[in-house]
């Protein structure tokens, strides 16, 4: 048992172990079952021969091949396909009774014998046994679903049917159970077996009535017999009975009252049956990098389903539909594939290169089999794509025109926090069981919960949990009947969330059980029905399996926004327990790795989004960038930033580190200094005042600042009388830039320091260095430098007493050799002349910057 719960993976997506015969499409494993005789019970009076064997199992191929056939007269996109496992056929299964010479209700007693040699003797019923047997055929052949066909023998009885006392003829568990027919039987008898086998009911009269229901659509069975509509004229069905159902199998037809049971039905008349024609869902945000040519994109892709209206069975809603690809195409060019995962959910980060010149993009995911899509998002070079409502995008704004050109770029790493037009949080309310008193929960005018169905009496309560191995706080609810509180929801006992305003999230943690029925034991399933503030129910989402004892997140999510109830319970006869409740989000936050940001979830209304620049550099502007969706929709935001001086660069004097208006060694040191304890980084927000350590002005204390002020150095020692102090102030850069000129050599040189070489220094794989301060190895060391609160060479000219235990200035070395001061020079990086060391700049490949 726990192997076939491993080897869900391979079931259809949203199918149980139990589904085996949801609706007829796809592949299926026919498992036919042949009892032979040996007289220790009854009197042999059958004896299966090869002959007879061959004969029955052409029928059988016959009979699943007709609805194949049909199914290509119906459509051309859908496929059905059969796997015939003729194992117990070509080595009937032995018995004592002879079933042909008994009533069929005997069947329970072989079919029984066999299961139980095959280890389902404790299961309740046949019908569960045989589920899980054809379970556990479908995943050894790969199919999509499976079931049996028990074949007696009465090729040697008088009229070939049963003994009085049940069926005489052929008879049929439907939902992927199993047929049992006598093997004289006409090969549309198999035929007609299968359409039960796959929902379908009976048409002819004294069986099924025109009024009842089945199938994944619920579809009514309007061909019966008993059908009392003015002017109606039953048509061939396989169905139907007698000489009309030999008439039907001949010509290929059944109507389209009994193809809907089975499930197939167009609505649209686009060749796409109705369980199989929902969008794929593409939730995903791209842009393109105009100058170095290549599209990144991010995001998932997943299948969807249509709800499952069956009046009989789980009501697992389930599809056979796969991301086949991940698509895009330039203007009204072909279709060009970007990722094949051919899976039912896949995550995504991309980078694609294109060199093709384009003025619009567009991106898709398809499923290949039948050319369901999802959602095709468009953008072109400057603007991203996003999916749901829309979304913005961040960019630096070279001209200051206030609109994005070619050579403008995205800034990544913005981050984008959106709230209420007022600035206010968004609808959110967090009820977790363990936060609450113990007792029962008082509800609230925003959100309220309730027991729902069965004997609950409305009121819930967060108390320790009594069921499976869980013990902390769950939520209950009181049963009249019993007078006492449960911790198990399930399908007839459900948890009721209420808000007073719409969101487009909810998050419920769930509790797997072992307290399934037979074969679904081992987890649970959670399922959560999605409503708008009308009461129409928008969605349906349905869990995974559950693990016994494992705690999962359920996430719901609408892209408009419009869920203001969930209904929380067990589906697929399991239990759950239910832990917490988040109910909508204080705020859309999300960091844009390409400076683009989604806005989804959201119900129409004014918005506003606060922006925070990736770098000091870039300066966006100081109020929240307001904003509204209507009717769904978001016109793209573009927000412009100005690129500013670093507040840590000196622009009067780039090098000029300390602001005593001269170069020095001294400088150089404070950014070694500066580096030694925090590392390449960033600067921050809390980093905007002290020495004035971004030398070359992009935001980024690295290396690179301190190579800046030795080659300075450098270069006012090779000159003819120039002073450091007269060297010309640097306009701003961006990061990589470089100065052309240098002056004239003198006659003692040395070769520029690379700043390859230079950033190994201080790079994250060396452990001297702290590349996050946040979580440095000192973060905790009141006695060391990057101690919080201390992070930073936060010192300005004139505060030199806060940086003073630091002895930032240059520490001469005395007569032996030792370090007089508290820090210690780099050995090897600079002289004790204060010169440059020639013997550290070689490298294999050297970046002069200068």
């Amino acid at each position: 048992m726990e192997e076939r719960r491993l080897l869900a993976s391979d079931l259809p997506f949203g199918a149980t172990p139990v589904d085996t015969a949801e609706f007829m499409l796809g592949t299926v494993t026919v498992t036919p079952v042949f009892f032979e005789s040996d007289g220790s019970i009854d009197p042999q009076t059958q004896d299966w021969t090869e002959a007879e064997i061959d004969e029955i199992l052409a029928k059988i191929r016959d009979s699943v091949d007709w609805w194949s056939d049909l199914l290509a007269t119906q459509t051309s996109v859908h496929t059905l396909d059969f796997v015939i496992d003729d194992h117990y056929a070509r080595n009937p299964v032995r018995t004592g009774y002879e079933p042909i010479d008994n009533s069929s209700l005997t069947f329970k007693n072989y079919v029984g014998n066999w299961l139980t040699d095959l280890g389902y003797g404790d299961a309740p019923s046949i019908e569960r046994a045989v589920a899980l047997f054809n379970d556990s055929q479908r995943q050894t052949h790969q199919t999509d679903w499976a079931f049996t066909m028990f074949v007696v023998d009465s090729s040697d009885d008088e009229d070939g049917f049963f003994e009085s006392g049940g069926f005489i003829g052929a008879f049929a568990y439907p939902g992927g159970l199993f047929m049992v027919v006598p093997s004289h039987r006409p090969t549309s008898t198999f035929t007609h077996e299968m359409g039960h086998i796959f929902w379908a009911r009976d048409e002819y009269p004294g069986a099924g009535s025109w009024t009842d229901q089945r199938g994944y659509y619920n579809a009514q069975n309007l061909n019966a017999s008993d059908n009392p509509t003015p002017g109606f004229e039953q048509q061939d069905s396989i169905m139907r009975g007698g000489v009309v159902v030999t008439r039907a199998f001949d010509n290929l037809v059944s109507p389209e009252s009994t193809l809907a049971m089975v499930g197939w039905r167009d609505s649209d008349g686009d060749g796409i049956f109705d369980l199989a024609d929902v969008p794929l869902v593409l939730d995903a945000i791209g842009s393109f990098d105009v100058e170095a040519g290549v599209y990144s994109i991010r995001g998932s892709a997943a299948v969807d389903t249509l709800a499952n209206q069956n009046s009989a069975g789980m009501q697992s809603d389930i599809t056979l539909a796969r991301i086949g690809e991940l698509q895009y195409r330039l203007d009204d060019g072909d279709w060009q594939t970007a990722l094949s995962p051919d899976a039912t959910q896949v995550e995504f980060d991309l980078q694609i290169p294109i060199e093709t010149p384009f003025d619009q993009i567009a991106w898709r995911a398809i499923d290949t089999s039948t050319g369901i899509t999802s959602d095709v998002l468009t953008g072109d070079q400057l603007t991203p794509v996003w999916s749901g409502i829309g979304g913005g995008y961040a960019y630096l704004d070279g001209n200051t025109d206030q609109q994005r050109d070619s050579d403008e770029t995205l800034l990544a790493g913005t981050r984008f926090t959106v709230r209420r037009g007022d600035g206010s949080d968004l609808f959110h309310h967090s009820i977790q069981a363990v936060s609450l008193p113990t007792g029962v929960v008082t509800t609230t005018d925003d959100i309220t919960l309730s027991g729902v169905g069965g004997d609950a009496d409305g009121r819930i309560a967060s108390l320790p949990a009594t069921t499976g191995p869980h013990d902390g706080p769950v939520f209950h609810y009181f049963d009249d009947s019993a007078d006492q509180w449960i911790d198990t929801w399930d399908a007839t006992t459900r948890l009721a969330i209420n808000a007073a305003a719409s969101t487009g999230r909810v998050e419920i943690d769930v509790l797997g059980l072992d307290t399934g029925s037979y074969g679904l034991e081992s987890g649970s399933y959670a399922r959560v029905d999605v409503f708008d503030s009308q009461g129409n129910r928008i969605d349906r989402v349905t869990s995974d399996l559950v693990l016994a004892g494992d705690e999962q997140k359920l996430v719901i999510e609408d892209s408009l926004g419009r869920i203001t109830r969930v209904v929380v319970y067990g589906h697929a006869e399991t239990e759950i327990l239910v832990s917490g409740i988040e109910f909508g989000q204080a705020a859309l936050v999300s960091v844009g790795h390409n400076g683009a940001f989604s806005v989804d979830g959201l119900s129409d209304g004014d918005y506003a989004v606060e922006i925070v620049s990736p770098n000091l550099i870039y300066q966006f502007p100081a109020q929240p960038v307001s904003f509204q969706i209507a009717a769904g929709t978001l016109a793209p935001l573009a927000i412009a930033a100005q690129r500013v001086d670093s507040p840590r660069y000196n622009a009067s004097l780039p090098g000029d580190v300390d602001g005593d208006q001269d170069v020095s060694i001294r400088d150089a040191l404070i950014v070694i200094n500066d580096l030694g304890r925090l590392g390449n980084r960033t600067l921050g927000a809390g980093e905007t005042s002290g020495f004035d350590i971004d030398v070359n002005n992009d935001g980024i204390v690295s290396a690179i600042d301190a190579l800046r002020v030795i080659n300075a150095i450098q270069r006012a020692t090779e000159g003819e009388g120039e002073s450091i102090s007269n060297i010309p102030p640097q306009s701003p850069q961006t990061s990589g830039s470089t100065q052309e000129t240098s002056p004239a050599q003198s006659p003692w040189t040395t070769q520029p320091i690379a700043a390859t070489a230079v950033d190994r220094v201080f790079g994250p794989h060396f452990p001297h260095t702290d590349w996050d301060r946040n979580i440095g190895p000192n973060h905790q060391n009141q006695k060391m430098l990057n101690y919080e609160g201390q992070r930073t060479s936060d010192q300005s000219p004139g505060e030199l007493p806060s940086d003073r235990p630091t002895q930032a200035d240059v520490q001469q070395l005395d007569e032996t050799g030792e370090n007089t001061g508290f820090e210690r020079p780099l050995s090897g990086f600079l002289s004790v002349e204060g010169e440059i060391e020639s013997r550290f700049a070689p490298h294999p490949d050297p970046e002069q910057l200068f």
